[in-house]
Formats: C-alpha cells, structure tokens, sequence
C-alpha cells in the first residue's frame, strides 16, 4: 500500500467532486434561466419572477466606482501588484471586493426595487476596466481616493492605501473593476415579496434572494448587465468545462487509489 498514492487520490477525487457539483449548480441555473419567463414589471406577483430594464438609483443615489468616476449601482473590484523571485514572476492579488447598493429596475411599465445584497453579481466581461501603473507613477485621483477611504467596502477597516503598505512593496500595479451602471439594461432573476418593501401601491414589491415561501428555486438570485441569452452561454460554457474537468480528476483520483492500495 502506498500512502502517497492513496492521499493523491483523495485529493484528486475531492477535488474533482468539487468542479463537478459546480458544474452541475451551474446547468441548473442555466436551465432555470431558460425556463422562466420575463414577467413585465406591471405584472410581478409574490415568487421566482425574471425582469428586465433599465437600473435607476434610489433615494440614496448611486456610489462612485472603485477607480472611475463612473456612478455605479454595483462594483467589483482587485489590486493586483507585480511580484518576481528569481525566474518566477506573477501578478499577487493584493485586495478584492465586490458591493451593490439597492436600486430599482423600470421596464417602461412599472419599476421594482432590488435589494442585491445577496445577490449573484454577473458582470460583463467586455466592459472589464483595468489599468496597469508603475510603481513611481501616480494614481488618477479616483484611485487614490478610494485607497485613502476610511472603510474600503468589502475590504480592511483601515484605510486601505495603509493596510497594503505600498511604500514597503516593489513592482508595477494593476487595478481592475467591472461595475454596473445607472440606467444600464439588467437581467434579474430573483423572488418577489412584499415583505420589508417601504411604499405600496405602484411600487409595492421587492426582488430580494429569498421570501422563505419553501420554493425550490427561492434562493435563486442574479443580477447582471448581460443579455439573457449570453448569461445562458455563459452558464453553459462553464458547467460544461467544470463537469468534463471534475469526471476526468475524479477517474485520475480513483486510478490513484487503485493503485495506491495495489502498491
């Protein structure tokens, strides 16, 4: 028996159990994406409901983006910095977030308020901001301004430009955001409810990611900038890849154990 063989293949079969069930969360996403119907805002009844219009801040407004002066009702964000030790050279994440603010979503019949704080945030990728700046170059001022910030969202509680200690780090940065925007065109799937919703009457529902109804599909919740159809390519690109992955690790994992007990 050969103990090193047989942690592989543990490690393997996990691993690849892994991507397969994701995989699997994935297709199923896909194909209630395709299975439920966009209802006209107009029309929202208590549930799962999919709309889709146009995002408009609330009474609280919109909030800057990350590293744009862009009004944004949604954001992700990464610092990365470049780092090498003898031949190896990488980008290093130095700090990653993503946050959303509650915002309302107006097909031309009606609007809904959002509340994405639970939501899946599906960004489009083709409208990726990133910029690479040297390590003696200056920061645009929207950069440096939410370094400096108090509490970065999703972040240190410390000033953030602190917590990295760039002056201590060598080597060119790389900022990244994917936001979504004020009056963008949305997708949202998620479950709609009167409960906690502050006016009634035109406005008297909220999508939120679940109204605790014991429906299967309840915890369901995306938000995203991306058509409906490319959300569904999208999600089936990448169960695909994740459940061919996870059936070849897994068949690797198991051959390890075979032989590691055979050894």
């Amino acid at each position: 028996m050969n103990t090193l063989l047989l942690a592989g293949g543990i490690l393997a079969t996990a691993v690849g159990s892994y991507f397969g069930y994701s995989g699997w969360q994935r297709r199923a996403l896909r194909d209630l994406i395709e299975a439920t119907e966009t209802t006209d805002i107009l029309g929202v009844t208590p549930g799962p409901v999919e709309v889709v219009g146009q995002s408009e801040p609330t009474e609280d407004g919109p909030f800057p983006a990350p590293f744009t002066d862009e009004e944004v009702v949604a954001a992700s964000w990464e610092v990365e910095e470049w780092e090498e030790s003898g031949k190896q050279s990488s980008w290093r994440t130095e700090g990653s977030g993503t946050y959303a603010t509650p915002f309302y979503v107006d097909d031309g019949t009606d609007r809904v308020l959002v509340r994405p704080e639970a939501a899946t945030l599906d960004f489009d990728p083709a409208d990726e901001w990133n910029r690479e700046i040297g390590v003696d170059k200056p920061l645009p001022e929207p950069i440096e301004r939410f370094l400096a910030m108090d509490s970065t969202p999703d972040g240190p509680s410390e000033a953030f430009i602190k917590s990295l200690d760039f002056g201590q780090q060598v080597g060119d940065r790389r900022y990244t955001q994917n936001t979504i925007s004020t009056g963008e065109q949305l997708y949202v799937l998620g479950t709609a409810t009167r409960v906690g919703a502050s006016s009634f009457g035109a406005n008297d529902f909220e999508l939120v990611a679940s109204a605790d109804d014991g429906h299967r599909d309840a915890e369901r919740f995306v938000v995203s900038n991306r058509s409906e159809s490319a959300l569904v390519d999208a999600q089936s690109s990448s169960a695909r890849w994740r459940l061919v992955g996870g059936v070849v690790v897994v068949l690797l994992g198991l051959s390890l154990l075979v032989t590691g007990v055979l050894a």
